[in-house]
Formats: C-alpha cells, structure tokens, sequence
C-alpha cells in the first residue's frame, strides 16, 4: 500500500488542527457567556476581590489597617484592584470586570503561546498547535474567567518572557514590573532572565537586576508611604500563611491535567535544550515557585497556571526538535509519532473537563441564587458577619471580617482579637451567617474552612440563637444566627 501523499496528509492535519481550533473557540466563548451570566463568585476570594475593588471604587481606599476594621486583607498588588474598579466605573458589576480582565489575559496567554513558539522554531504547525493547547487546556479557560489576578501575571509575565527572547530588555523589564505588581509571587520569569543573562553577559544581567529590583523596590517603598504601611503589611506580612503537606497532594490534579505535556516535553528535552535553552529554564524556575508556594493554606489550581503554560511551549519546542510534524506528514513509522497518542489525550481530557467544569459552574450558580434567595429575609438590615464569602459580597458588597485569614493572623498575633470579640458580646451584629451548627459541634474544621477563633465562636454560642438552616452549594449549608433578646 502505498504512503499517502504530502500534500494530503498535510490537508489532514491542517483539518484537524481546525477542528481543534473550533472546539477550543467553542470553549472560550462559553466561559465568556458564562461569566457575564454568573451573578454569584466562581471562587471564594473571587467575592473577596470584588468587595476590595468595589470599596477602591467607591472610596479611593486599597489596604486595610490589620488591627481595626474592616478585617480583610487586600492580599495581592494594587494592578489588579486599580482595573476592576475603573471597569466598574464604566458601569459593569465589579465582578464582571474582573472576569474580563482575566479573560482579555488569558487571549493574550493565547496569542503570546503562539509567538513565543513561532519566535523559536519558524514553524506554522508548532506555532498553531501552542495555540489550540493554551485555549483548549482547561486550567487556563477555568481561571481565565475568575476574577483574581493569577491570569494577568501570568499574562504580563509571559509578555516579559517573551520580550526577553525578542532581546527587548527594556520591555522584558517593563513586563516583569506589572507581572509583580499584579501578584507578588511573579518572580518566576524575571529570575529565569536573570541567570540566562549572567551565562552571557554578566554585566548586561547586573545592570537587568539592579533596575528592574531598584524601580520595583522604589515604587513599592512610596506605595507603603501612601498608605501609611498597610500596604506592605497587607501584601507581605498578612500574606505568609502557614503550610500544609496535604495541599501537595490536591495539586496532584496537575499530571492528570498536563501529564501528558510532561511526557512529551522529557521525551523531547535533549534536542530540544539544544535549540531553545531559555524556555526550559522558564519552566525550571516557575516549577520551582510553584514547589515553594504550592503548600501553602488557601492555595488552589492557580498556582498551577503559569507552569502548564511553560510547559505547553517546552511540549511544542519537543516536538519541533523531534521532527515531529514533518515525519508525520511523511508517514513514517519512527516512535516519534507515537506522540500523537499523548497529544491527542491531552487535548480530548482536557475539552472533556472544560465541559464538565461548565456544567458544573451552572449548576452551583442555580444553587448560590436560591441560597441568597433564602438569605435576604434573615439579613434585611444591621451589620453582616458572615463566613460564606459570596453572601457578604451580594448582600453587603464586602466584609467586615474574612474569617479565614482572620482566624490565621489572630493564631499569629498579627491581629487583636478583642474587637470582633467584644462586639459579638454586645451582640452588635444583626445576622451571623456559619458554617457550622454551634449547639452540635462535630470534629474540628480542617485549616482551610471559613470560620471563626474559638473565644468568638463561644460568644456567638453564648449570645445568638440559631434560626435557620439554608441549603447552599457547601454541603453543610449555611446556619443563621440572630441575636439573643
């Protein structure tokens, strides 16, 4: 039997890769629709993020005093707050503004994959491939349309990167800059610019270090005079929460979701090292950020986001570097084709995932509208304390205390306790929303539940009664507790 011609095959791929293009579009546009529609958070500190953008908006204010009301701490840079509060002034829900600057990121991931890869190799296929892999890998489309800042510093990261191999230094350290002051952890591209300048020209990667640390040191020393030292407090000090092994495992998740990406990337490595050193480099330094914060309390699939990306190009580098386009054209039989096997599971898992987390995201929004629904009778006036993230933002727009990290800075002395506890002694909240019966306590919560320090969760005991239960996405429900006559 004789071998398909070049032409054809070329015909098939080109077919194939369309239909993963149009699958992946598909995707992308019904997050979007998605994400206009969603009145309730995707994710907890989505609420979170929103109510500081709002009171941004509203006030001017960004980083709260750790030791006076509200008790929630702006845990991320001021780039993000700064463009979902002026989108809301254009009229949109804070939350909706937020998702979009995640998602305009995550098409700016998409585009950038593509030229980084073309910028590498010159080939169309290599090229286009990256592309259909960052917008069909559901990791990227599900926090692509979250409104937090993972996305954006990914984005401004991999533009710095990407500069960086264009041999734009100045606009590689622009990048680095915003991708910083998006989120504080973006160190992962700058540190990989850094060390591939020393192998140069060390002079060239000292005079790259000292700028970019000397601008970003400046403008975060006037930030914290401005605020007068909340925002260090806020950012740095309030956001050294405590490690859990047990996270590691949950971010396990990451080889089923780009275990083929790791395959494909190791079986190419050696030629591919050869012709494109500083993408693996990129990957090595933001798998190590990744190692180093993924244990962390309150950490999620996010910090998983820009190592897939690093590793989505390292995969396209491979399989340039192994021929890999062109010995599949021709038919051959080499084990290097056999890496469609992995490619082709990666792509159909991942638009699996996508539609399940789609469905599932509708699912639990119908679930937050009939909770909030059931809420608005019990919380009709008077101060709100609530562990439910999402109910204190569509019921309040914020909150006055966030539990989570609350409780944790109380357990680290960075917080007085007293206030929260005299006021609940005083019973000066009207409604206390809980997730907990606190007249049959269970076993204690694990690090990562919303709730309360002990001496608080007793003067509610001792001071409120519980009114009702609501059913809600979280399966113990919500408790409403009103005050004792």
């Amino acid at each position: 039997m004789s071998r398909p011609s070049i032409g054809s095959a070329e015909t098939g791929l080109r077919r194939v890769l369309g239909a993963f293009s149009i699958l992946a579009a598909a995707v992308l546009a019904c997050h979007l629709a998605l994400l206009f529609w969603a009145q309730n958070a995707f994710s907890g500190p989505e609420s979170v993020v929103a109510g500081q953008s709002l009171t941004l908006a509203r006030e001017g204010k960004l980083y709260n005093d750790l030791n006076r009301y509200p008790y929630t701490v702006c845990a991320y840079m001021p780039l993000f707050y700064s463009g979902q509060a002026a989108l809301s002034k254009t009229g949109l829900p804070v939350e909706t503004a937020g998702r979009l600057i995640s998602f305009a990121a995550l098409l700016g991931i998409i585009a950038l994959s593509r030229r980084v890869v073309l910028h590498y190799t010159s080939d169309r296929y290599c090229g286009w491939l990256a592309a259909i892999l960052a917008g069909s890998t559901s990791l990227l489309s599900y926090w692509g349309t979250i409104g937090q800042v993972d996305t954006l510093a990914v984005f401004f990261s991999l533009a710095s990167f990407y500069f960086f191999s264009r041999r734009s230094l100045a606009a590689a350290g622009i990048f680095a800059a915003l991708a910083f002051f998006t989120k504080q952890t973006a160190l992962a591209a700058p540190a990989a610019i850094f060390v591939l300048l020393w192998l140069e020209r060390k002079k060239t990667a000292l005079r790259f270090g000292f700028a970019l640390f000397g601008a970003v040191a400046a403008a975060s020393a006037v930030i914290d005079l401005i605020t007068g030292g909340r925002f260090l407090a806020d950012t740095i000090r309030a956001n050294l929460n405590p490690f859990a092994l047990q996270k590691l495992k949950q971010h396990a998740i990451l080889l089923i979701g780009a275990g083929q990406l790791i395959l494909i990337a190791a079986a190419g490595f050696k030629p591919a090292w050869r012709a494109a050193r500083p993408l693996f480099v990129y990957l090595g330094f933001a798998a190590a950020v990744f190692a180093l914060t993924a244990a962390k309390i309150g950490s999620d699939t996010n910090y998983q986001i820009e190592v897939t990306v690093a590793l989505i190009l390292c995969a396209c580098i491979a399989l340039h570097a192994l021929d890999f386009f062109p010995l599949s054209l021709a038919g051959s039989k080499k084990w290097v084709t056999l890496l469609q096997i992995p490619l082709a599971i990666h792509l159909v898992l991942n638009l699996r995932m996508s539609k399940n987390l789609l469905l599932e995201r509708i699912a639990v929004e119908r679930q937050f509208r009939a909770e909030i629904s059931a809420l608005r009778p019990w919380t009709g006036g008077g101060r709100l304390l609530s562990t439910d993230y999402n109910a204190s933002f569509r019921l309040r727009g914020g909150m006055e205390v966030e539990p989570l990290i609350y409780t944790m800075l109380v357990r680290s002395g960075a917080i007085d306790p007293e206030p929260l506890r005299r006021d609940l002694a005083r019973r000066n909240f009207s409604t206390i929303l809980l997730f907990e019966d606190l007249n049959r306590p269970g076993p204690p919560p694990d690090a990562e539940t919303s709730t309360l320090p002990p001496a608080q969760l007793e003067e509610i005991r001792r001071h409120y009664r519980l009114v009702a239960r609501v059913e809600s996405p979280y399966p113990s429900g919500v408790f409403v507790y009103k005050p004792l006559p």
